[in-house]
């Protein structure tokens, strides 16, 4: 398990306090490399905005760990996942975490999948809930593989939504529909990566005025400062005029 001295110097590194983010992105850490050392978990691909903390560096700390699921019917769904996670679960607390998995369900907000909150509990802090989201594809999608070199638990292999796919969805599905401060602040990021195809700057140019008109009614210091280093604070305080320049650069030739 990870010491305090650790946690302490990760969250001087990373510009924010211990908890909740930092002690919740190690358990995330704890429960994404338990889960794909599982052959089965292959179907499972790892996307959404920890994916894109994880994997692309993203400086926003998130919440919920979301997935797609594929190869999977809707009547498999509840016995594949909870086959998984009761795995998972049970080599997390052989590490001395102690972890319990409540409020589940089978048809999610989203559609067909399943949705269920994981509250860990370790060292001195208080318990805290990271949600699971798995929703079912139909089809199949081969993930891709990526390597995880971090801070807080040994290199793991990790298999995700593949780029264009998981830049589709958080864009054009999770911001188009939800329009949550996280998704904006995430389709920033993304633009700044240099994540966007060339079909995917048509699409975008196409609803940007839309997009910068809804960010001007959200209060992103108070929604989204919580999950930002003191190094993104800056890009918060006018963020619908900054994400409105992006916009502007990455679209100019589109």
């Amino acid at each position: 398990m990870i010491s305090n001295e650790t946690l302490e110097k990760l969250a001087r590194q990373y510009q924010v306090g211990i908890f909740p983010n930092i002690v919740r992105e190690y358990f995330q850490h704890v429960f994404l490399g338990e889960l794909y050392k599982l052959e089965d978990a292959g179907k499972m691909l790892f996307k959404g905005g920890t994916a894109l903390r994880v994997i692309y560096g993203s400086p926003r700390f998130s919440e919920d760990l979301d997935f797609s699921l594929f190869g999977v019917t809707r009547n498999e769904t509840k016995s594949f996942v909870e086959k998984l996670f009761v795995h998972v679960l049970a080599e997390i607390e052989r590490a001395g975490i102690k972890v319990e998995l409540g409020n589940k369900v089978y048809d999610t907000r989203g559609g067909e999948g399943y949705y269920g909150v994981a509250s860990f509990h370790a060292l001195e802090y208080p318990p805290i809930d990271v949600e699971i989201n798995v929703s079912l594809r139909a089809g199949q999608n081969a993930g891709e593989v990526d390597s995880i070199a971090n801070n807080f638990v040994p290199t793991y292999n990790i298999i995700h939504l593949p780029q264009k796919e998981l830049v589709d969805e958080k864009i054009f599905d999770a911001l188009v529909q939800r329009k949550k401060p996280r998704d904006f602040y995430d389709l920033y990021f993304i633009m700044r990566k240099g994540m966007l195809l060339p079909e995917q700057k048509k699409h975008l140019a196409e609803i940007q005025d839309t997009i910068v008109s809804n960010a001007k009614l959200v209060n992103f210091r108070g929604e989204l400062g919580a999950f930002l280093p003191v190094d993104q604070q800056t890009v918060i305080r006018d963020f619908p005029a900054m994400l409105e320049r992006e916009l502007k650069r990455q679209l100019s030739s589109a």
